[in-house]
């Protein structure tokens, strides 16, 4: 594939200044990340289109989701301290985007999923789970 990105999403956090770009060729989603210099991170799945959030809980440790489209299917990779991991979030889609926010002491998360009829559909997660379909109308 080219070494132009087909798609891209980035996440960032404070303090400090701490960058995660995530790029896909149109075949593989990898990670680069600024903390003060630019270097290669340790995401690479297979993946047509990438959508990112992240958010910085109470402890001040850093938490990202990348969510990534391969074939057909979106699967979330999870950072929760010094690993990725597979997540719980699965969903027929081309394209995702995702939001985050703390509200009342609970994680609220949202991604919004591209089916391939054109329609929208949003996917939450409320902080302890399942994640549920939402009231987004669509497209």
């Amino acid at each position: 594939m080219s070494h132009y990105a087909y798609s891209v999403a980035a996440v960032s956090w404070t303090p400090g200044s701490h960058l995660r770009i995530y790029t896909s060729d149109g075949s593989k989603v990898t990670e680069k990340c600024w903390d003060g210099s630019w270097y290669v991170g340790a995401l690479a799945v297979d993946g047509q289109k990438v959508g990112a959030t992240s958010w910085v809980d109470s402890t001040g440790q850093i938490h990202i989701r990348v969510y990534v489209s391969n074939l057909g299917k979106i699967t979330e990779q999870c950072w929760d301290k010094d690993h990725w991991y597979v997540g719980a979030l699965a969903a027929d889609g081309e394209s995702a985007s995702a939001t985050s926010w703390q509200e009342g002491g609970s994680l609220r998360i949202r991604v919004y999923v591209t089916q391939y009829s054109g329609q929208v559909q949003e996917h939450c997660w409320d902080g302890a789970g399942p994640w549920y379909i939402g009231a987004y109308p669509g497209a």
